[in-house]
């Protein structure tokens, strides 16, 4: 079992379309929310998501396909650009990828749906379904690199960024590969989304307050992360700059309810104790947690009494926080985004702060960094993501 290392970074989010600019607004406390102005929502009852603005996808010749797909891409162009790693010179059959999305091309869909109806084709039929599945991101990246290791595509719900990292670690780490691009984009600002989660009540009323007591809901973002894998020793012979370590991982499943978590099954808690039994972590350990914080009334009390329920009495003295409040909820790429986050975090010794935290919940009484981010040495960090359907994944993330 190979250690396995982040070398590389991109992103295409909210607060940002390169590292730089979302290091800034991460740093600032800057927040993503915007009027949408990718559909016409004057008759819908939302009207603010957090968009992502300025990716056409020209520079990388994907400007004709499906957002999920443009955004995929450019992060990956990042990545690799970031790490140094100069793919031409690299055996394709030993760099894999493990990018995936949760949703995949909702944008094509509502698109052309329509005009598919009216007008059906086979031409047309196989423009949407090279835009629509999930795995065709992964499909894109291949064909623009020339890869030709494993490429896998995980769905995890708003899990599935964390899953892919995890799974792309386990391929460097087994010896399968010896670099792995992995991560996740999703792009579901499209009335159909918009209408399902508001009429499931997960939408909230007008803006995304985690762990505040007037929180109602999550808002949608959108946008992709993708980071560079490789072993150590690679790494150190490349003479690279590494963000952190992989330290580990754990998985666990909630089955009690496709939309929430129960309380009486403590799956979340189980998998953070897994996690540190598995990595030889101790409470005192982790420096900063990025927590999951959707802002609805339920998971962010369930994510607080997990969190205590694991850690004890210790939880109190953990900084953690939801970069949610700033990227809005990415959904399928949320985790890597988040991951992405905590790297940065650790790298320049900061904590992201859980913006418009005016009002803490008195259940809600974590140290979730409010309104601004502060400075602190991290060394540590857990992310966690939980999905729809019961689905959790802890990955741990160490200095070197």
């Amino acid at each position: 079992m190979r250690r396995v290392v982040v070398t590389g970074m991109g992103v295409i989010s909210p607060l940002g379309n390169d590292l730089e600019e979302f290091t800034k607004n991460l740093k600032s406390g800057f927040c993503g929310l915007r009027p949408i102005v990718s559909f016409d929502a004057s008759s819908y009852p939302f009207k603010t998501a957090f968009e992502v603005m300025g990716c056409d996808g020209r520079s990388q010749g994907t400007h004709l396909m499906d957002p999920f797909i443009r955004y995929a891409v450019a992060a990956t162009d990042e990545a690799f650009g970031n790490a140094g790693l100069r793919v031409e010179q690299v055996d394709p059959y030993r760099i894999g990828i493990s990018v995936s999305s949760s949703k995949g091309g909702v944008h094509t869909i509502d698109r052309f749906q329509e005009r598919f109806q009216k007008h059906p084709s086979a031409m047309l039929g196989a423009r949407i379904y090279a835009n629509t599945v999930p795995n065709f991101g992964a499909q894109w990246i291949a064909r623009k690199w020339e890869l030709k290791g494993p490429a896998k595509c995980y769905i995890a719900a708003c899990a599935t960024g964390t899953v892919a990292v995890i799974e792309g670690a386990r391929m460097v780490a087994d010896g399968v590969v010896d670099y792995c691009i992995a991560g996740a984009s999703d792009a579901s600002i499209t009335p159909l989304m918009m209408a399902g989660y508001y009429n499931m009540k997960a939408l909230a009323h007008e803006q995304m307050l985690p762990f505040d007591k007037r929180r109602s809901g999550f808002m949608v973002g959108e946008g992709a992360g993708v980071v560079l894998l490789e072993s150590l020793e690679n790494a150190q012979s490349r003479g690279v700059p590494i963000y952190g370590e992989i330290a580990g991982h754990a998985y666990g499943t909630d089955g009690k309810d496709v939309l929430r978590f129960s309380e009486s099954e403590h799956a979340l808690s189980h998998t953070i104790q897994l996690f540190l039994k598995r990595a030889g972590w101790n409470v005192a350990d982790i420096d900063y947690i990025n927590l999951h914080g959707t802002g609805t009334v339920s998971g962010d009390l369930y994510e607080t009494r997990e969190i205590k329920h694991a850690l004890g009495k210790q939880a109190y003295q953990i900084p953690m926080s939801s970069t949610k409040s700033m990227t809005g909820h990415m959904l399928g790429a949320s985790g890597t985004v988040e991951i992405i986050a905590s790297l940065l975090a650790m790298k320049d010794d900061f904590l992201p702060p859980t913006i418009g935290l005016d009002h803490p919940d008195p259940e809600c009484d974590l140290d979730y960094v409010p309104k601004k981010s502060r400075n602190k040495k991290i060394n540590r960090v857990l992310s966690l993501s939980m999905g729809f359907g019961g689905h959790i994944a802890v990955i741990g993330l160490q200095k070197l």
